[in-house]
């Protein structure tokens, strides 16, 4: 009757990872929402902007990135207390940028050096219009790596902060909280926390696998 087992509270587990799958990954999905969008966007403005821009917007990713994510997460969920998971999905986003915006600075300077784009510019194309219509079909293939890679760490650390409680926290079921459940009996309640981290670490592979594939049709093309 209850493949995964039941919690302390006599809950079916498989259904609360069945519903906790639709809260895990919708927090991590919109979070590279955010994220994506915040990161192409810094990322095209460096590439196009000039010597300043580009400088003052690098040094700031470069100053993001020296600061560990988890940490810049624990500051921001300890400053705000208890978050929603539409605040928790933001935060997720916020902090998460930095890499999609070098991916998407380095591959637009490498599309500003190709003919077409070259023509493009040298014809007075205004540079939103050169973004939109040149720039971002060109980018597309990158973005969508950088946003598989996204989710591949979105969702253990989505997992993380609610295990320790900053997250999704209960009655509604995430993977993280669930493997809360087991704390302090990991033994005599295995079944908490091995069925939760083997859905977490194949979503991660899966999710690997297609960014893998995803990138190297790009290299092929």
């Amino acid at each position: 009757a209850h493949p995964f087992g039941t919690d302390p509270s006599s809950r079916d587990v498989l259904s609360r990872m069945l519903v906790g799958a639709r809260l895990s990954l919708g927090i991590a999905a919109l979070a590279v929402v955010v994220s994506v969008v915040i990161g192409s966007a810094v990322g095209v403005t460096a590439a196009l902007g000039g010597r300043w821009i580009d400088a003052s917007l690098m040094r700031a990713t470069d100053a993001m990135l020296a600061v560990p994510r988890l940490l810049l997460l624990l500051t921001a969920v300890a400053a705000f207390g208890r978050v929603s998971p539409l605040a928790l999905a933001l935060l997720l986003g916020a902090t998460g940028w930095m890499t999609t915006a070098r991916l998407v600075r380095s591959e637009t300077r490498r599309l500003l050096a190709s003919e077409g784009i070259r023509g493009a510019r040298a014809l007075g194309v205004p540079p939103m219009r050169l973004a939109r219509v040149h720039l971002m079909p060109a980018l597309l293939p990158t973005i969508g790596v950088a946003a598989t890679v996204a989710l591949a760490g979105a969702v253990p650390l989505e997992a993380g902060l609610s295990f320790l409680g900053l997250g999704v926290t209960a009655p509604a079921p995430s993977w993280g909280n669930i493997i809360l459940e087991a704390e302090g009996r990991v033994v005599a309640r295995w079944w908490l926390v091995v069925f939760p981290t083997l859905a977490i670490v194949t979503t991660v592979l899966l999710t690997n696998l297609v960014a893998e594939r995803v990138g190297g049709a790009d290299a092929t093309e």
